[in-house]
Protein backbone atom coordinates (compact mmCIF):
# COMPACT_ATOMS: atom_id res chain seq x y z
CA UNK A 1 0.00 0.00 0.00
CA UNK A 2 1.52 3.41 -1.02
CA UNK A 3 1.48 6.60 1.05
CA UNK A 4 -1.64 8.09 -0.62
CA UNK A 5 -3.67 4.96 -0.09
CA UNK A 6 -2.61 4.77 3.59
CA UNK A 7 -3.60 8.42 4.10
CA UNK A 8 -7.06 7.85 2.55
CA UNK A 9 -7.58 4.74 4.71
CA UNK A 10 -6.59 6.66 7.87
CA UNK A 11 -8.96 9.54 7.06
CA UNK A 12 -11.81 7.12 6.36
CA UNK A 13 -11.28 5.34 9.70
CA UNK A 14 -11.17 8.67 11.53
CA UNK A 15 -14.37 9.81 9.81
CA UNK A 16 -16.06 6.52 10.66
CA UNK A 17 -15.00 6.73 14.32
CA UNK A 18 -16.16 10.34 14.52
CA UNK A 19 -19.53 9.52 12.98
CA UNK A 20 -19.94 6.55 15.32
CA UNK A 21 -19.18 8.70 18.35
CA UNK A 22 -21.64 11.36 17.23
CA UNK A 23 -24.33 8.70 16.73
CA UNK A 24 -23.68 7.36 20.22
CA UNK A 25 -23.79 10.85 21.66
CA UNK A 26 -27.08 11.58 19.90
CA UNK A 27 -28.50 8.24 21.03
CA UNK A 28 -27.39 8.97 24.57
CA UNK A 29 -28.96 12.39 24.37
CA UNK A 30 -32.12 10.85 22.92
CA UNK A 31 -32.23 8.26 25.74
CA UNK A 32 -31.70 10.98 28.30
CA UNK A 33 -34.42 13.05 26.66
CA UNK A 34 -36.79 10.06 26.66
CA UNK A 35 -36.08 9.45 30.34
CA UNK A 36 -36.68 13.10 31.11
CA UNK A 37 -39.94 13.04 29.16
CA UNK A 38 -41.09 9.88 30.94
CA UNK A 39 -40.23 11.33 34.34
CA UNK A 40 -42.10 14.52 33.52
CA UNK A 41 -45.06 12.49 32.24
CA UNK A 42 -45.11 10.49 35.50
CA UNK A 43 -45.01 13.66 37.55
CA UNK A 44 -47.75 15.21 35.42
CA UNK A 45 -49.88 12.05 35.75
CA UNK A 46 -49.42 12.08 39.53
CA UNK A 47 -50.45 15.73 39.70
CA UNK A 48 -53.43 15.01 37.45
CA UNK A 49 -54.40 11.96 39.56
CA UNK A 50 -54.19 14.01 42.72
CA UNK A 51 -56.86 16.30 41.31
CA UNK A 52 -59.28 13.40 40.91
CA UNK A 53 -61.84 12.94 43.67
CA UNK A 54 -60.85 9.29 44.17
CA UNK A 55 -57.31 10.37 45.07
CA UNK A 56 -58.63 12.42 47.99
CA UNK A 57 -60.19 9.37 49.66
CA UNK A 58 -58.44 8.80 53.01
CA UNK A 59 -56.20 5.73 53.09
CA UNK A 60 -58.28 3.95 55.73
CA UNK A 61 -61.46 4.38 53.67
CA UNK A 62 -59.64 3.26 50.52
CA UNK A 63 -58.48 0.16 52.37
CA UNK A 64 -62.09 -0.66 53.27
CA UNK A 65 -63.11 -0.22 49.60
CA UNK A 66 -60.32 -2.60 48.57
CA UNK A 67 -61.59 -5.21 51.02
CA UNK A 68 -65.12 -4.90 49.62
CA UNK A 69 -63.73 -5.38 46.11
CA UNK A 70 -62.01 -8.56 47.24
CA UNK A 71 -65.18 -9.87 48.85
CA UNK A 72 -67.26 -9.14 45.75
CA UNK A 73 -64.80 -10.88 43.40
CA UNK A 74 -64.27 -14.41 44.76
CA UNK A 75 -61.29 -16.16 43.19
CA UNK A 76 -63.05 -19.25 41.90
CA UNK A 77 -63.81 -18.37 38.29
CA UNK A 78 -62.20 -20.68 35.74
CA UNK A 79 -61.65 -17.64 33.50
CA UNK A 80 -58.84 -16.52 35.82
CA UNK A 81 -56.93 -19.72 35.09
CA UNK A 82 -57.55 -19.63 31.35
CA UNK A 83 -56.58 -15.99 30.89
CA UNK A 84 -53.93 -15.87 33.63
CA UNK A 85 -55.75 -12.85 35.03
CA UNK A 86 -54.33 -11.48 38.24
CA UNK A 87 -56.43 -11.57 41.43
CA UNK A 88 -58.31 -8.41 42.27
CA UNK A 89 -55.93 -7.45 45.09
CA UNK A 90 -52.96 -7.55 42.67
CA UNK A 91 -54.82 -5.45 40.09
CA UNK A 92 -55.75 -2.89 42.73
CA UNK A 93 -52.10 -2.57 43.75
CA UNK A 94 -51.07 -1.74 40.16
CA UNK A 95 -53.34 1.27 39.60
CA UNK A 96 -51.16 3.98 41.10
CA UNK A 97 -48.36 4.43 43.61
CA UNK A 98 -50.86 5.64 46.23
CA UNK A 99 -53.15 2.66 45.67
CA UNK A 100 -50.17 0.32 45.82
CA UNK A 101 -49.01 1.83 49.09
CA UNK A 102 -52.50 1.41 50.58
CA UNK A 103 -52.85 -2.14 49.21
CA UNK A 104 -49.49 -3.29 50.54
CA UNK A 105 -50.29 -1.87 53.97
CA UNK A 106 -53.70 -3.62 54.13
CA UNK A 107 -52.93 -7.09 55.53
CA UNK A 108 -56.49 -8.38 55.22
CA UNK A 109 -56.35 -7.82 51.43
CA UNK A 110 -53.78 -10.65 51.19
CA UNK A 111 -55.47 -13.04 53.60
CA UNK A 112 -57.03 -15.49 51.08
CA UNK A 113 -54.71 -18.36 50.13
CA UNK A 114 -55.50 -20.84 47.33
CA UNK A 115 -52.74 -23.42 47.02
CA UNK A 116 -51.35 -24.91 44.79
CA UNK A 117 -53.18 -23.61 41.69
CA UNK A 118 -53.94 -19.93 42.30
CA UNK A 119 -50.80 -19.34 44.39
CA UNK A 120 -47.52 -20.97 43.52
CA UNK A 121 -44.73 -21.22 46.08
CA UNK A 122 -43.33 -17.76 45.34
CA UNK A 123 -46.65 -15.90 45.47
CA UNK A 124 -47.68 -18.01 48.49
CA UNK A 125 -44.71 -16.74 50.49
CA UNK A 126 -45.39 -13.17 49.35
CA UNK A 127 -49.06 -13.38 50.41
CA UNK A 128 -48.10 -14.78 53.81
CA UNK A 129 -45.61 -11.93 54.22
CA UNK A 130 -48.05 -9.21 53.14
CA UNK A 131 -50.86 -10.59 55.32
CA UNK A 132 -48.64 -9.53 58.25
CA UNK A 133 -50.21 -11.60 61.01
CA UNK A 134 -53.86 -11.19 59.96
CA UNK A 135 -56.25 -14.13 60.04
CA UNK A 136 -56.15 -16.35 56.93
CA UNK A 137 -58.76 -18.07 54.74
CA UNK A 138 -56.96 -21.08 53.26
CA UNK A 139 -58.05 -23.40 50.43
CA UNK A 140 -55.77 -26.41 49.90
CA UNK A 141 -56.47 -28.55 46.86
CA UNK A 142 -57.66 -30.23 44.84
CA UNK A 143 -55.05 -32.28 46.68
CA UNK A 144 -52.82 -34.68 44.77
CA UNK A 145 -49.96 -36.54 46.42
CA UNK A 146 -46.69 -34.93 45.36
CA UNK A 147 -43.43 -34.48 47.35
CA UNK A 148 -43.13 -30.76 46.51
CA UNK A 149 -46.70 -30.01 47.62
CA UNK A 150 -46.20 -31.93 50.86
CA UNK A 151 -42.94 -30.04 51.49
CA UNK A 152 -44.61 -26.65 50.94
CA UNK A 153 -47.56 -27.59 53.12
CA UNK A 154 -45.32 -28.86 55.93
CA UNK A 155 -42.65 -26.15 55.85
CA UNK A 156 -44.51 -23.03 54.67
CA UNK A 157 -48.26 -23.32 55.29
CA UNK A 158 -48.59 -25.34 58.50
CA UNK A 159 -46.39 -22.98 60.57
CA UNK A 160 -49.12 -20.36 60.00
CA UNK A 161 -51.92 -22.66 61.25
CA UNK A 162 -52.49 -20.53 64.40
CA UNK A 163 -53.65 -17.75 62.03
CA UNK A 164 -56.16 -19.90 60.11
CA UNK A 165 -59.69 -18.53 60.35
CA UNK A 166 -61.17 -20.67 57.55
CA UNK A 167 -59.82 -23.92 56.11
CA UNK A 168 -60.98 -25.91 53.07
CA UNK A 169 -59.35 -29.29 52.47
CA UNK A 170 -60.15 -30.60 48.98
CA UNK A 171 -58.95 -34.10 47.99
CA UNK A 172 -59.44 -36.09 44.78
CA UNK A 173 -59.51 -39.64 46.21
CA UNK A 174 -59.72 -41.60 49.46
CA UNK A 175 -55.95 -42.03 49.56
CA UNK A 176 -55.13 -38.36 49.08
CA UNK A 177 -57.82 -37.39 51.58
CA UNK A 178 -56.26 -39.69 54.20
CA UNK A 179 -52.78 -38.24 53.69
CA UNK A 180 -54.12 -34.68 53.78
CA UNK A 181 -56.13 -35.15 56.96
CA UNK A 182 -53.17 -36.86 58.66
CA UNK A 183 -51.19 -33.60 58.49
CA UNK A 184 -53.85 -31.82 60.58
CA UNK A 185 -54.30 -34.49 63.22
CA UNK A 186 -52.10 -33.64 66.22
CA UNK A 187 -52.04 -29.85 65.87
CA UNK A 188 -53.96 -26.99 67.49
CA UNK A 189 -56.04 -24.47 65.54
CA UNK A 190 -56.73 -21.70 68.07
CA UNK A 191 -58.36 -19.21 65.62
CA UNK A 192 -60.18 -21.59 63.26
CA UNK A 193 -63.92 -20.90 62.95
CA UNK A 194 -64.86 -22.64 59.67
CA UNK A 195 -63.86 -26.04 58.30
CA UNK A 196 -64.78 -27.66 54.98
CA UNK A 197 -63.56 -31.16 54.01
CA UNK A 198 -64.28 -32.35 50.45
CA UNK A 199 -63.50 -35.60 48.67
CA UNK A 200 -64.41 -35.21 45.01
CA UNK A 201 -62.80 -37.81 42.77
CA UNK A 202 -62.71 -41.47 41.75
CA UNK A 203 -63.33 -43.95 44.57
CA UNK A 204 -61.18 -47.04 44.04
CA UNK A 205 -62.93 -49.07 46.75
CA UNK A 206 -66.56 -49.30 47.77
CA UNK A 207 -68.02 -48.60 51.19
CA UNK A 208 -67.84 -45.71 53.66
CA UNK A 209 -64.86 -43.36 53.71
CA UNK A 210 -62.62 -43.95 56.72
CA UNK A 211 -63.08 -41.54 59.60
CA UNK A 212 -60.23 -39.35 60.81
CA UNK A 213 -59.36 -37.31 63.86
CA UNK A 214 -58.52 -33.64 63.41
CA UNK A 215 -57.00 -30.96 65.66
CA UNK A 216 -56.66 -33.25 68.67
CA UNK A 217 -54.79 -30.45 70.49
CA UNK A 218 -57.80 -28.17 70.39
CA UNK A 219 -59.96 -26.01 68.12
CA UNK A 220 -61.82 -23.80 70.64
CA UNK A 221 -63.43 -21.25 68.27
CA UNK A 222 -64.78 -23.65 65.67
CA UNK A 223 -68.39 -22.75 64.82
CA UNK A 224 -69.16 -24.08 61.32
CA UNK A 225 -68.17 -27.53 59.95
CA UNK A 226 -69.06 -28.83 56.45
CA UNK A 227 -68.06 -32.40 55.53
CA UNK A 228 -68.54 -34.72 52.59
CA UNK A 229 -69.34 -38.34 53.40
CA UNK A 230 -66.48 -38.53 55.89
CA UNK A 231 -66.87 -38.66 59.65
CA UNK A 232 -64.27 -36.23 60.96
CA UNK A 233 -63.82 -36.74 64.69
CA UNK A 234 -63.15 -33.43 66.43
CA UNK A 235 -62.53 -32.68 70.10
CA UNK A 236 -65.50 -31.39 72.07
CA UNK A 237 -66.49 -28.11 70.50
CA UNK A 238 -69.09 -25.40 70.91
CA UNK A 239 -69.68 -25.35 67.14
CA UNK A 240 -73.25 -24.58 66.17
CA UNK A 241 -73.33 -25.78 62.53
CA UNK A 242 -72.57 -29.22 61.07
CA UNK A 243 -73.30 -30.26 57.48
CA UNK A 244 -72.78 -33.67 55.86
CA UNK A 245 -72.76 -32.81 52.15
CA UNK A 246 -73.29 -35.33 49.33
CA UNK A 247 -70.41 -35.55 46.83
CA UNK A 248 -71.40 -35.93 43.18
CA UNK A 249 -71.49 -39.44 41.76
CA UNK A 250 -72.45 -42.67 43.53
CA UNK A 251 -73.22 -42.28 47.25
CA UNK A 252 -70.71 -43.52 49.83
CA UNK A 253 -72.71 -43.86 53.03
CA UNK A 254 -71.90 -42.99 56.61
CA UNK A 255 -72.31 -45.75 59.17
CA UNK A 256 -74.53 -45.19 62.20
CA UNK A 257 -71.54 -45.47 64.49
CA UNK A 258 -69.43 -42.88 62.64
CA UNK A 259 -72.35 -40.51 62.40
CA UNK A 260 -72.89 -40.83 66.15
CA UNK A 261 -69.18 -40.28 66.93
CA UNK A 262 -68.96 -37.24 64.65
CA UNK A 263 -72.12 -35.55 65.93
CA UNK A 264 -71.29 -36.33 69.57
CA UNK A 265 -68.52 -33.72 69.46
CA UNK A 266 -71.16 -31.00 69.02
CA UNK A 267 -73.23 -30.84 72.22
CA UNK A 268 -74.40 -27.28 71.44
CA UNK A 269 -75.33 -27.97 67.82
CA UNK A 270 -78.07 -25.71 66.44
CA UNK A 271 -77.97 -26.46 62.68
CA UNK A 272 -77.54 -29.97 61.23
CA UNK A 273 -77.70 -30.85 57.52
CA UNK A 274 -77.73 -34.59 56.75
CA UNK A 275 -77.38 -34.81 52.98
CA UNK A 276 -75.12 -37.88 52.85
CA UNK A 277 -76.37 -41.43 52.65
CA UNK A 278 -76.57 -43.28 55.98
CA UNK A 279 -75.67 -46.95 55.91
CA UNK A 280 -78.38 -49.36 57.05
CA UNK A 281 -76.55 -51.17 59.84
CA UNK A 282 -78.62 -53.23 62.26
CA UNK A 283 -75.77 -55.37 63.61
CA UNK A 284 -74.24 -52.68 65.83
CA UNK A 285 -76.78 -50.92 68.06
CA UNK A 286 -76.13 -47.18 68.19
CA UNK A 287 -77.69 -44.87 70.80
CA UNK A 288 -80.16 -42.26 69.67
CA UNK A 289 -78.37 -39.00 68.83
CA UNK A 290 -79.96 -36.50 71.21
CA UNK A 291 -79.69 -32.87 70.12
CA UNK A 292 -81.72 -30.73 72.54
CA UNK A 293 -80.18 -27.47 71.27
CA UNK A 294 -80.87 -28.17 67.59
CA UNK A 295 -83.04 -25.56 65.89
CA UNK A 296 -82.53 -26.30 62.17
CA UNK A 297 -82.53 -29.74 60.52
CA UNK A 298 -82.04 -30.42 56.80
CA UNK A 299 -82.54 -34.00 55.57
CA UNK A 300 -81.70 -35.12 52.05
CA UNK A 301 -83.36 -38.03 50.30
CA UNK A 302 -80.02 -39.88 50.31
CA UNK A 303 -80.19 -40.14 54.09
CA UNK A 304 -83.45 -42.09 53.95
CA UNK A 305 -82.98 -43.97 50.67
CA UNK A 306 -81.80 -47.15 52.45
CA UNK A 307 -84.86 -47.25 54.68
CA UNK A 308 -83.43 -45.15 57.48
CA UNK A 309 -86.08 -43.22 59.40
CA UNK A 310 -84.23 -40.07 60.30
CA UNK A 311 -86.10 -39.41 63.56
CA UNK A 312 -85.21 -42.93 64.72
CA UNK A 313 -81.58 -41.83 64.49
CA UNK A 314 -81.82 -38.21 65.68
CA UNK A 315 -83.90 -36.73 68.50
CA UNK A 316 -84.71 -33.03 68.00
CA UNK A 317 -87.36 -32.00 70.57
CA UNK A 318 -86.89 -28.24 70.09
CA UNK A 319 -86.53 -27.98 66.33
CA UNK A 320 -87.75 -24.76 64.72
CA UNK A 321 -86.87 -25.22 61.01
CA UNK A 322 -87.17 -28.44 58.99
CA UNK A 323 -85.94 -28.75 55.39
CA UNK A 324 -86.74 -31.89 53.38
CA UNK A 325 -84.72 -32.15 50.16
CA UNK A 326 -85.17 -34.38 47.11
CA UNK A 327 -87.49 -36.97 48.70
CA UNK A 328 -90.06 -39.23 47.10
CA UNK A 329 -93.64 -39.44 48.31
CA UNK A 330 -93.09 -42.53 50.50
CA UNK A 331 -90.27 -40.83 52.45
CA UNK A 332 -92.35 -37.66 52.87
CA UNK A 333 -95.34 -39.70 54.05
CA UNK A 334 -93.23 -41.56 56.61
CA UNK A 335 -91.90 -38.30 58.07
CA UNK A 336 -95.39 -36.77 58.16
CA UNK A 337 -96.69 -39.88 59.90
CA UNK A 338 -93.97 -39.71 62.56
CA UNK A 339 -94.67 -36.02 63.17
CA UNK A 340 -98.38 -36.72 63.50
CA UNK A 341 -97.80 -39.58 65.96
CA UNK A 342 -95.45 -37.38 68.03
CA UNK A 343 -98.17 -34.82 68.75
CA UNK A 344 -98.27 -33.09 71.23
CA UNK A 345 -94.85 -34.06 72.65
CA UNK A 346 -92.70 -32.87 69.73
CA UNK A 347 -92.56 -30.33 66.88
CA UNK A 348 -94.50 -27.75 68.87
CA UNK A 349 -91.72 -25.20 68.23
CA UNK A 350 -91.59 -25.87 64.47
CA UNK A 351 -91.98 -22.58 62.60
CA UNK A 352 -90.32 -23.08 59.19
CA UNK A 353 -91.13 -25.99 56.87
CA UNK A 354 -89.44 -26.25 53.47
CA UNK A 355 -89.86 -28.93 50.81
CA UNK A 356 -87.21 -28.77 48.08
CA UNK A 357 -87.67 -30.99 45.03
CA UNK A 358 -90.06 -33.29 46.93
CA UNK A 359 -93.01 -35.43 45.85
CA UNK A 360 -96.33 -35.71 47.70
CA UNK A 361 -98.84 -38.53 47.80
CA UNK A 362 -102.58 -38.04 47.55
CA UNK A 363 -103.37 -39.68 50.91
CA UNK A 364 -102.21 -36.76 53.07
CA UNK A 365 -103.48 -36.79 56.66
CA UNK A 366 -105.23 -33.69 57.95
CA UNK A 367 -103.81 -34.53 61.38
CA UNK A 368 -100.36 -33.53 60.07
CA UNK A 369 -101.59 -29.92 60.04
CA UNK A 370 -102.93 -30.31 63.59
CA UNK A 371 -99.56 -31.71 64.78
CA UNK A 372 -97.63 -28.65 63.50
CA UNK A 373 -99.70 -25.64 64.64
CA UNK A 374 -96.81 -23.15 64.80
CA UNK A 375 -95.87 -23.12 61.09
CA UNK A 376 -95.34 -19.53 59.92
CA UNK A 377 -93.12 -20.02 56.84
CA UNK A 378 -93.66 -22.57 54.07
CA UNK A 379 -91.61 -23.33 50.97
CA UNK A 380 -93.10 -25.85 48.58
CA UNK A 381 -92.46 -26.88 44.97
CA UNK A 382 -95.18 -26.03 42.47
CA UNK A 383 -96.54 -28.95 40.46
CA UNK A 384 -99.83 -30.02 38.91
CA UNK A 385 -101.09 -31.76 42.07
CA UNK A 386 -100.11 -29.62 45.07
CA UNK A 387 -101.66 -32.06 47.53
CA UNK A 388 -100.36 -30.13 50.54
CA UNK A 389 -101.71 -26.79 49.30
CA UNK A 390 -105.02 -28.45 48.40
CA UNK A 391 -105.33 -29.96 51.90
CA UNK A 392 -104.51 -26.56 53.42
CA UNK A 393 -107.15 -24.82 51.27
CA UNK A 394 -109.79 -27.43 52.19
CA UNK A 395 -109.00 -27.11 55.90
CA UNK A 396 -109.35 -23.32 55.59
CA UNK A 397 -112.79 -23.79 54.01
CA UNK A 398 -113.86 -26.02 56.89
CA UNK A 399 -112.58 -23.43 59.38
CA UNK A 400 -114.60 -20.73 57.61
CA UNK A 401 -117.75 -22.90 57.70
CA UNK A 402 -117.42 -23.67 61.40
CA UNK A 403 -116.22 -20.19 62.36
CA UNK A 404 -112.96 -21.32 63.95
CA UNK A 405 -109.26 -20.60 63.42
CA UNK A 406 -107.39 -22.40 60.59
CA UNK A 407 -105.07 -25.32 61.41
CA UNK A 408 -101.99 -23.27 60.53
CA UNK A 409 -103.06 -19.98 62.12
CA UNK A 410 -99.58 -18.41 62.05
CA UNK A 411 -98.82 -19.03 58.36
CA UNK A 412 -97.81 -15.70 56.84
CA UNK A 413 -94.89 -16.34 54.46
CA UNK A 414 -95.18 -18.74 51.50
CA UNK A 415 -92.45 -19.39 48.92
CA UNK A 416 -93.31 -21.33 45.77
CA UNK A 417 -90.37 -23.00 44.03
CA UNK A 418 -91.01 -23.17 40.29
CA UNK A 419 -88.26 -25.30 38.71
CA UNK A 420 -90.44 -27.12 36.19
CA UNK A 421 -93.78 -25.29 36.12
CA UNK A 422 -94.76 -23.91 32.72
CA UNK A 423 -96.80 -20.77 33.33
CA UNK A 424 -99.40 -19.42 30.94
CA UNK A 425 -98.07 -16.88 28.45
CA UNK A 426 -99.10 -13.34 29.37
CA UNK A 427 -99.80 -11.14 26.36
CA UNK A 428 -98.99 -7.50 25.78
CA UNK A 429 -102.13 -6.38 27.59
CA UNK A 430 -101.19 -8.32 30.72
CA UNK A 431 -103.78 -11.03 30.02
CA UNK A 432 -102.88 -14.73 29.68
CA UNK A 433 -103.67 -16.35 26.35
CA UNK A 434 -105.74 -18.99 28.18
CA UNK A 435 -107.68 -19.14 31.41
CA UNK A 436 -105.62 -19.56 34.62
CA UNK A 437 -104.47 -23.10 35.29
CA UNK A 438 -105.93 -25.21 38.13
CA UNK A 439 -102.67 -24.69 40.02
CA UNK A 440 -103.06 -20.92 39.76
CA UNK A 441 -106.70 -21.06 40.81
CA UNK A 442 -105.75 -23.16 43.84
CA UNK A 443 -103.13 -20.64 44.96
CA UNK A 444 -105.60 -17.81 44.54
CA UNK A 445 -108.05 -19.72 46.73
CA UNK A 446 -105.34 -19.97 49.39
CA UNK A 447 -104.80 -16.20 49.34
CA UNK A 448 -108.52 -15.28 49.43
CA UNK A 449 -109.33 -17.97 52.04
CA UNK A 450 -106.62 -16.73 54.40
CA UNK A 451 -107.90 -13.18 54.06
CA UNK A 452 -111.48 -14.26 54.83
CA UNK A 453 -110.26 -16.01 58.00
CA UNK A 454 -108.50 -12.85 59.16
CA UNK A 455 -105.07 -14.45 58.66
CA UNK A 456 -103.85 -12.87 55.39
CA UNK A 457 -100.50 -13.81 53.93
CA UNK A 458 -97.85 -11.12 54.39
CA UNK A 459 -95.57 -12.30 51.58
CA UNK A 460 -95.82 -14.65 48.61
CA UNK A 461 -92.55 -15.43 46.85
CA UNK A 462 -91.83 -17.17 43.56
CA UNK A 463 -88.37 -18.64 43.24
CA UNK A 464 -86.70 -20.52 40.42
CA UNK A 465 -86.00 -20.22 36.68
CA UNK A 466 -89.73 -19.65 35.91
CA UNK A 467 -90.38 -17.26 38.78
CA UNK A 468 -91.03 -14.22 36.55
CA UNK A 469 -93.72 -15.70 34.24
CA UNK A 470 -95.34 -17.49 37.18
CA UNK A 471 -95.55 -14.26 39.20
CA UNK A 472 -96.99 -12.38 36.20
CA UNK A 473 -99.75 -14.94 35.70
CA UNK A 474 -100.56 -15.07 39.40
CA UNK A 475 -100.63 -11.26 39.68
CA UNK A 476 -103.06 -11.07 36.73
CA UNK A 477 -105.38 -13.56 38.45
CA UNK A 478 -105.32 -11.60 41.72
CA UNK A 479 -106.15 -8.35 39.93
CA UNK A 480 -109.08 -10.02 38.20
CA UNK A 481 -110.34 -11.27 41.59
CA UNK A 482 -109.73 -7.80 43.10
CA UNK A 483 -107.40 -9.30 45.70
CA UNK A 484 -103.96 -8.20 46.86
CA UNK A 485 -100.95 -9.82 48.51
CA UNK A 486 -97.30 -8.63 48.45
CA UNK A 487 -95.50 -10.63 45.75
CA UNK A 488 -91.78 -11.12 45.25
CA UNK A 489 -90.10 -12.91 42.33
CA UNK A 490 -86.62 -14.15 43.29
CA UNK A 491 -84.31 -14.24 40.29
CA UNK A 492 -81.02 -16.11 40.72
CA UNK A 493 -78.17 -16.01 38.20
CA UNK A 494 -76.13 -18.69 39.98
CA UNK A 495 -76.83 -22.12 38.39
CA UNK A 496 -76.12 -23.94 41.64
CA UNK A 497 -79.10 -22.18 43.26
CA UNK A 498 -81.60 -22.43 40.42
CA UNK A 499 -82.45 -25.96 41.50
CA UNK A 500 -82.36 -25.20 45.22
CA UNK A 501 -85.47 -23.85 46.82
CA UNK A 502 -84.06 -22.53 50.05
CA UNK A 503 -80.36 -22.93 50.75
CA UNK A 504 -78.16 -19.90 51.20
CA UNK A 505 -75.22 -18.90 49.02
CA UNK A 506 -72.51 -18.76 51.69
CA UNK A 507 -68.77 -19.29 52.13
CA UNK A 508 -68.95 -23.06 51.66
CA UNK A 509 -70.83 -22.73 48.36
CA UNK A 510 -68.16 -20.30 47.13
CA UNK A 511 -65.45 -22.82 48.07
CA UNK A 512 -67.27 -25.62 46.29
CA UNK A 513 -67.77 -23.50 43.17
CA UNK A 514 -64.04 -22.73 43.14
CA UNK A 515 -63.13 -26.41 43.31
CA UNK A 516 -65.75 -27.36 40.70
CA UNK A 517 -64.54 -24.84 38.13
CA UNK A 518 -60.92 -25.69 38.82
CA UNK A 519 -61.63 -29.36 38.17
CA UNK A 520 -63.37 -28.50 34.92
CA UNK A 521 -60.35 -26.48 33.87
CA UNK A 522 -57.94 -29.30 34.74
CA UNK A 523 -60.10 -31.76 32.78
CA UNK A 524 -59.95 -29.44 29.76
CA UNK A 525 -56.16 -29.23 30.06
CA UNK A 526 -55.92 -33.01 30.35
CA UNK A 527 -58.08 -33.44 27.24
CA UNK A 528 -55.90 -31.02 25.26
CA UNK A 529 -52.78 -32.90 26.36
CA UNK A 530 -54.26 -36.20 25.25
CA UNK A 531 -55.04 -34.73 21.84
CA UNK A 532 -51.53 -33.25 21.52
CA UNK A 533 -49.92 -36.55 22.55
CA UNK A 534 -51.01 -38.05 19.22
CA UNK A 535 -49.06 -35.47 17.17
CA UNK A 536 -46.11 -34.46 19.41
CA UNK A 537 -42.81 -36.41 19.54
CA UNK A 538 -42.43 -38.95 22.38
CA UNK A 539 -39.71 -36.93 24.15
CA UNK A 540 -41.68 -33.66 24.16
CA UNK A 541 -41.47 -31.75 27.47
CA UNK A 542 -44.29 -29.43 28.58
CA UNK A 543 -41.93 -27.90 31.16
CA UNK A 544 -39.45 -26.83 28.48
CA UNK A 545 -42.28 -25.35 26.41
CA UNK A 546 -43.54 -23.44 29.45
CA UNK A 547 -40.04 -22.05 30.10
CA UNK A 548 -39.74 -20.92 26.47
CA UNK A 549 -43.13 -19.18 26.59
CA UNK A 550 -42.54 -17.49 29.94
CA UNK A 551 -38.96 -16.53 29.13
CA UNK A 552 -36.27 -15.85 31.75
CA UNK A 553 -37.42 -14.98 35.27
Amino acid sequence: MNHDQASVSSNTREDFDEITQRIRALQSSQDELSRSIRNLQVRAARIQNQKAAVSRIPSDVLSMIFEECRQLNPQWSGVLFLLHQSPVEVRLSHVSSHWREVALTSPSLWSSIHYPFAHKEGSLMEYLKRSDGSLLDVYIGPWRQHPQIERVLTNIILPHLPRFRQLVLDAVSRETLASLLAMFRDVPAPALTRLRVMCRGPMSTAGPIASAKLFTKGVPLLSDVRLDSVAVILPKTEAKTLHFCPPPGPPFPLTHDKLFRAVSAFPSLRSLHVKSAIELNNDTPVPLIRLPSLRELVVHGLAVSTGIRIFDVISTPNIESLYLVDMNCSAISAIHRFMTQSYPDAFQFLRVLRYIKCEFSEDMDIHFLRATPGISQLLIPVDKTNFLIRMLVNSDKQAAIHGCAPLWPELRDVTLHTPGYCAQVVGAGGVPDDEPSPTMNLLQELVTGRKMLGRPLSKLRFKGPNAGPFANEFHWGLNRAKQFVPIEAVFCQIPALLHDGGQEYDWAVVAEAYGMQLRQFLQQVQGIRQQLATILPPNFSYQQLRRRIDGPA
